[in-house]
């Protein structure tokens, strides 16, 4: 299912062996409810927000600890992690982080990408910056 709000189509050509990936960028607004915009920020993280997965709008709560604890192992295969990493928005690693995961219902192997905000060295905010979605199984 495509989206209007997808920004970027990303396609990585597979050969005989591995089949071409397709990886869409979408905006946090466009797959996430539940953030906070202010003044001086925008998509930030509060007490939790919802994934809606876009290939087949399964709804998926994350809390402010999630990101907290995200320690940025992934539990993608090693192509599909190199793919979303050539992907990634390069930022210094103290201030970005990521969740990798399935989505549990059409297994699209997703990335939600954040900024991390150390504000005095006790509180944290994060603000999501993009959500990377590949290909799901079809669901009937």
């Amino acid at each position: 299912m495509a989206s209007k709000y997808a920004m970027i189509r990303a396609i990585c050509i597979g050969s005989k062996d591995l089949p071409k990936v397709v990886i869409d960028h979408y905006e946090p607004s466009a797959v996430m409810c539940g953030l906070l915009d202010g003044q001086d920020f925008s998509n930030r993280v509060g007490g939790s927000c919802v994934y809606c997965c876009p290939r087949c709008r399964r709804r998926i709560r994350f809390r402010w600890r999630s990101f907290y604890q995200a320690d940025e192992r992934s539990f993608l295969r090693r192509r599909l992690r190199r793919l979303f990493d050539d992907l990634t928005p390069d930022r210094p690693p103290a201030e970005q982080g990521f969740l990798d995961f399935h989505c549990p219902t059409c297994a699209a192997p997703t990335r939600i990408v954040f900024n991390v905000r150390d504000y005095t060295q006790i509180a944290f905010h994060f603000d999501v910056y993009v959500a990377l979605v590949g290909q799901g199984k079809t669901i009937p």
